[in-house]
């Protein structure tokens, strides 16, 4: 993503209570925003995963 956002898009999702207090405490301690925590992870998992299938890999069809 460019660092105006001019190449990005926006993605909305849903997490538990659960993982959403986790990605809040996460932000804190790191001292950046859990936008910033999830476009990275997702970032590194697509990496890994590539154009595989994820779905079928594990078994959630």
């Amino acid at each position: 993503m460019g660092l105006d956002g001019a190449d990005a898009r926006r993605v909305t999702t849903t997490l538990s209570t659960t993982r959403k207090a986790q990605l809040e405490r996460l932000a804190r301690r790191e001292g950046v925003k859990e936008a910033w925590i999830v476009r990275r992870a997702l970032e590194k998992y697509l990496d890994k995963v590539g154009d595989g299938s994820v779905v079928e890999a594990e078994g959630e069809r």
